[in-house]
């Protein structure tokens, strides 16, 4: 006798085949800010309305966040399409073979359109394994009105700089404030460290932690903290802010260009503006030739082992159509520097009420980033990108942390706290198959 299937089973049956044929693009992103994220979700229902049976499913995480549950998923098996991740995340999942290549967006975008400074980051091979998202330098603000009260010109060297913290510390106010976490530290020591002409690793991936460039870079965080309030080892990145904004630090060595708009609606009114919160070019170490800044230029990764790469790369293309990727990069248009040369210069961009209320800002950044003196986290040469794969891990460790906390905290002298750190990176990197 022939079974009739019932009503609720047709309908199960409609549905698992309807969820069997959706397809979803899972996105990790890292701008967090409330009008980034309604941008981001906007673009994806777009891109949903265009492209019927495509679900994209988007997620908002924090820096501290995003690299655990990277790892997290790759080792279960179960990776987004897309993720945000930092540049040497990219080199060091390329060189495990877990990514695939972004050409194609590439190419739709024009690869002459796209700044050759983006393009360096995680290229292997002339392959693009990672493509930014959006570019913003760090940057050392300062409250512009005191200095001008004071008569403080524009350091030039880092002993100047020094001497313009200790003459912006008087009746209550610090001369510097600094977030203390390890990825700021980490930022912090890196372009110091470029600035001063040096370098963490030779070609045979020897730790070179008791050079001269590094024990005077060192020595320099040691005289600066102390025009820091005290606490600010344990500080993050808002705190810091709100040191500045709230008239606790007047100056700020790792700000970046979404700090305008954090001073827009921190500060008083009167003082919330350019007039009073400027940025300097940061100076250069005794031993360096030129300035140097951290770039955040989080690239967008596509995974090897995820169910619908095809999709996430026409998602990606769809992304960074002009008013799409307008829309995106207006939500924070101190930080968010387009990519594309076409974008840069159009005339909607360009006319962004905020460039203009924060010009000098930008100009700044473009220095750093025309100069090329902006790398990413950790990387003193392009070249470290790709032959230095284990600079994550060496993030991650906290070794460099701690020994600047030993100099600026701990009154260890520079050449003992690196000595240390010297032999601790060695034991990691010997750990890793990395130094033998």
């Amino acid at each position: 006798m022939k079974t009739i299937p019932s009503v609720a089973a047709l309908l199960l049956a409609a549905v698992l085949s309807s969820a069997q044929a959706q397809k979803v693009i899972r996105v990790w992103h890292t701008e967090t800010q409330p009008n980034s994220q309604e941008a981001v979700r906007n673009i994806a229902k777009r891109f949903e309305a265009k492209h019927p049976g495509v679900k994209v499913e988007v997620e908002a995480l924090a820096w501290g966040d995003l690299e655990g549950k990277i790892m997290a998923s790759l080792a279960a098996g179960t990776p987004p399409e897309l993720s945000h991740g930092q540049p040497i995340t990219c080199a060091a999942l390329q060189s495990k073979g877990l990514l695939l290549p972004l050409d194609e967006v590439v190419q739709a975008l024009g690869e002459a359109n796209i700044w050759d400074q983006v393009k360096r980051v995680c290229r292997v091979g002339g392959k693009q394994y990672g493509l930014v998202h959006a570019a913003g330098t760090s940057l050392l603000i300062y409250r512009k009105d005191l200095a001008q009260k004071l008569g403080l010109k524009p350091p030039r060297t880092w002993a100047d700089l020094v001497a313009n913290a200790k003459a912006f510390t008087t009746g209550g106010m610090y001369g510097i404030t600094i977030p203390g976490d390890n990825l700021f530290i980490n930022i912090l020591l890196g372009e110091l460290l470029k600035a001063n002409g040096g370098i963490f690793f030779d070609r045979q991936n020897r730790p070179q932690l008791s050079s001269r460039p590094m024990l005077e870079t060192l020595e320099f965080i040691r005289d600066l903290t102390r025009y820091a309030p005290p606490g600010w080892e344990g500080h993050g990145y808002l705190e810091t802010f709100t040191n500045l904004y709230g008239q606790k630090a007047a100056m700020m060595y790792q700000g970046y260009g979404r700090g305008a708009g954090l001073i827009e609606k921190g500060a008083l009114p009167s003082m919330a503006n350019a007039e009073h919160f400027d940025v300097w070019v940061k100076p250069v170490g005794p031993s360096g030739r030129e300035p140097a800044a951290q770039v955040d230029e989080e690239p967008w990764m596509l995974f090897k082992g995820s169910k619908n790469p095809k999709e996430a790369v026409e998602f990606l293309k769809f992304f960074y159509q002009k008013d799409n990727y307008l829309e995106y990069v207006q939500t924070v248009p101190i930080h968010l520097f387009p990519i594309t040369k076409s974008l840069r210069a159009d005339r909607d961009y360009q006319a962004t009420p905020m460039i203009q209320r924060w010009k000098s800002w930008i100009e700044v950044q473009e220095g750093y980033l025309n100069n090329d003196q902006g790398k990413p986290t950790l990387v003193i040469d392009w070249d470290d990108m790709n032959s230095k794969p284990y600079l994550m891990e060496v993030l991650g460790s906290g070794i460099l942390r701690d020994m600047v906390m030993d100099v600026a905290l701990e009154n260890k002298s520079p050449r003992e706290a690196a000595s240390r750190a010297q032999r601790r990176l060695e034991d990691l990197l010997k750990s890793k198959g990395y130094l033998k």
